[in-house]
């Protein structure tokens, strides 16, 4: 069905003019599906039964601005009735879902069709989909490398066709990261536009936002307007986020060119010159873009957000030990994941407010950074995805953090602020993988940050396409 290759706008005015009927998209998704999935390994679970017999109920014709959208949910936080969450890990197998999360709920309601799990690293703590439960998630682009995490299988699911959006959450940079090495859009909004709960409640000290993957910035605003806003017990309220689609940020913007990573780790020439290229169009649209130096405390985030990470991992697995009567260990989680919930349960109660204190103290730091610019555009990783494997779990946690912020130092910064960042496809590097560049803007300036990038997207029509087939075979050619 080709309706499964364009955006949401135009698959939901599909179906709300009935000239194609929910039922026939849903069943078109779960086909595309099982025939691409195979090489790629992406989606962890399929049932269709749940979201046909919520069409049925509506009497086979949804209403709504996402009327008739197959939606796939991350198998990492997001509870949804009916769908078990494993979070990638053996230790979580067999749970059932509490309910559905408000932010779920409300795209259900709004006509969203959710039908199955993307795959994610365990307790999302890899910039690579590779858990021990599920398997590696591979990229279209190239079959041999990562695509991306933790959501990495939101990430290929979009850009192979298989659907038009999915769910996906960043704490950091996970949704933007594979997305910028799958080829596809990745926004994380300001933290607390998107509600979190009732389930999670203030999960990695507010570092966890959720929101998702799409083709277009116009269906990532689409899904934020239906999703965000208001709701009781959210520790971060903040209202939701109504856009026009207008890609005039109402001024002329101060735009911080971002090219050098904190600690000196090259940055590939080609993610350079991508930024740069992009520093170039917005210079064209009369916006002020200004040099930007090495964002010196980024360099410090590993440490900080290891030591908040480990207390509230030690939790949730201690809370799911207790659901399962299983042991946290090496038959149950990846070393890495063990070795960060063994400090999680030595640390006391002083540590975890140490950490998160310390968490807060940078998170004032980098605001100073951003104080000067409007927007900080930059390569959302310093270089192209690794092969698989690079990125293994089977070594202490602070070995494998190192790594990842040496390949991503740029977006964790934006889940420290709580800021806006989207990550916009931009070209090939020369091995023909996508690069990204990713552009953040202060907390509350989704809309500017959404602008900007529209307007960009519109200089490139070739950034809107169907993505490749299973295994890179391709059936479409990328920017």
């Amino acid at each position: 069905m080709e309706l499964l290759d364009g955006s949401i706008i135009e698959l939901t005015a599909a179906v709300r003019s009935g000239r194609v009927h929910a039922r026939e998209v849903v069943e078109a998704a779960v086909r595309r599906i099982e025939e691409r999935d195979a090489g790629l390994n992406a989606v962890v679970a399929v049932d269709s039964g749940p979201a046909l017999r919520r069409l049925a109920a509506a009497g086979g014709r949804p209403v709504g601005p996402l009327a008739g959208l197959p939606y796939l949910v991350k198998d990492l936080h997001a509870e949804v009735a009916g769908f078990p969450l494993t979070r990638g890990s053996r230790l979580a197998v067999g749970l059932a879902p509490a309910g559905t999360s408000t932010l779920l709920r409300r795209l259900e309601q709004a006509g969203a069709l959710i039908i199955g799990r993307t795959n994610s690293p365990e307790f999302g703590l890899n910039i690579t989909t590779e858990p021990v439960l599920h398997g590696p998630t591979r990229n279209p682009w190239r079959p041999d490398r990562s695509a991306g995490g933790s959501s990495g299988g939101a990430a290929v699911a979009v850009a192979a066709g298989m659907v038009p959006a999915a769910h996906a959450s960043d704490s950091g940079g996970s949704i933007r990261i594979p997305s910028a090495w799958c080829g596809v859009i990745g926004f994380k909004p300001t933290r607390g536009r998107n509600p979190a709960g009732p389930y999670r409640v203030d999960d990695w000290s507010g570092l966890s936002h959720e929101h998702a993957i799409t083709r277009t910035v116009a269906d990532s605003a689409l899904l934020l307007a239906v999703s965000s806003g208001l709701a009781a017990g959210e520790p971060y309220p903040v209202d939701g986020v109504q856009w026009t689609g207008s890609t005039d940020p109402g001024r002329a913007l101060r735009v911080g060119l971002l090219t050098e990573a904190p600690d000196g780790t090259p940055v590939h020439p080609a993610y350079r010159a991508a930024a740069e290229s992009v520093a170039a169009e917005l210079a064209a649209a009369g916006h002020r873009v200004v040099p930007v130096g090495p964002v010196e405390p980024a360099g410090r985030l590993g440490p900080v957000l290891g030591a908040v990470i480990a207390g509230h991992l030690a939790t949730a697995v201690d809370d799911i030990c207790a659901a399962t009567g299983r042991y946290a260990g090496p038959d149950t989680l990846e070393p890495a994941v063990l070795d960060l919930v063994e400090q999680g349960r030595r640390a006391d109660a002083r540590t975890q407010v140490r950490a998160t204190m310390a968490l807060r103290r940078l998170a004032g730091e980098l605001a100073a950074v951003l104080d000067g610019v409007d927007l900080l555009l930059s390569p959302t990783t310093a270089r192209a995805a690794p092969p698989l494997g690079q990125l293994h779990t089977d070594r202490p946690a602070g070995e494998l953090f190192r790594e990842i912020f040496a390949i991503s130092p740029f977006v964790g910064m934006f889940n420290v602020t709580g800021g806006p960042a989207i990550s916009l496809p931009w070209g090939r590097d020369d091995a023909g993988m996508p690069i990204g560049v990713q552009l953040g803007a202060r907390p509350g300036d989704d809309r500017t940050v959404l602008a900007v990038a529209a307007a960009l997207e519109a200089t490139r029509p070739d950034l809107v396409r169907p993505g490749p087939g299973p295994a890179g075979t391709g059936h479409g050619d990328p920017a």
